[in-house]
């Protein structure tokens, strides 16, 4: 599996597929709000001359501009996303969860990566992050696969790009800088 560029694999291909909907849905979300909040100020005005409708023009108008914002940033990060995956395979590590922070423990036999201290064998192969998300059912996906290996492709800015075998989804995970003697995951 470290063989191979992480896109040449079918199922990389099929989790960024399901990621880029995701954004793809926002946005399209975002586009209809905001243009029924267009239609309807124009009905509003002209053909009702009700403008009490206001406060729902409003509504539908900000939720619109929200899933655009929303879909426009899941895009974006797509294309990073892909990006990554053209350029790096995949690495197994295992992944431990404690709160909103994440460890990957890479295999010993993998070239260890630096900046997390000295602390033993472990800490050499180990990189402490957090999702890139805010969503409440992406993170419980996520911690679903605690204690579980899972795989992670790294970027060269030192972000990483995480799925696990039936996960269908990808995960944009950054580095957690934190100065040394601080309790870590």
């Amino acid at each position: 599996m470290e063989d191979q560029v992480a896109w040449d694999q079918p199922e990389t291909r099929r989790s960024y597929a399901a990621y880029r909907l995701g954004a793809l849905r926002w946005f399209a979300g975002g586009l209809a709000g905001v243009a029924l909040a267009l239609a309807l100020s124009a009905y509003a005005v002209l053909v009702l001359k009700r403008p009490g409708l206001g406060v729902f023009i409003v509504t539908a108008l900000l939720l619109g501009l929200f899933g655009l914002g929303t879909g426009a940033g899941g895009l974006l990060r797509a294309q990073r996303l892909r990006a990554v995956l053209q350029r790096a395979p995949w690495q197994p590590a295992e992944l431990r969860v404690a709160g909103a922070h994440l460890r990957l423990i890479f295999a010993a036999d993998e070239q260890a990566v630096p900046g997390n201290g000295a602390d033993g064998e472990v800490e050499a192969n180990a990189v402490d992050a957090r999702l890139l998300t805010t969503s409440r059912w992406r993170v419980r996906t996520v911690v679903g696969y605690r204690d579980s290996e899972v795989s992670v492709c790294p970027a060269r800015d030192g972000s990483y790009v995480l799925t696990a075998p039936g996960l269908h989804n990808l995960y944009a995970l950054v580095p957690l800088v934190r100065p040394s003697g601080r309790n870590r995951p």
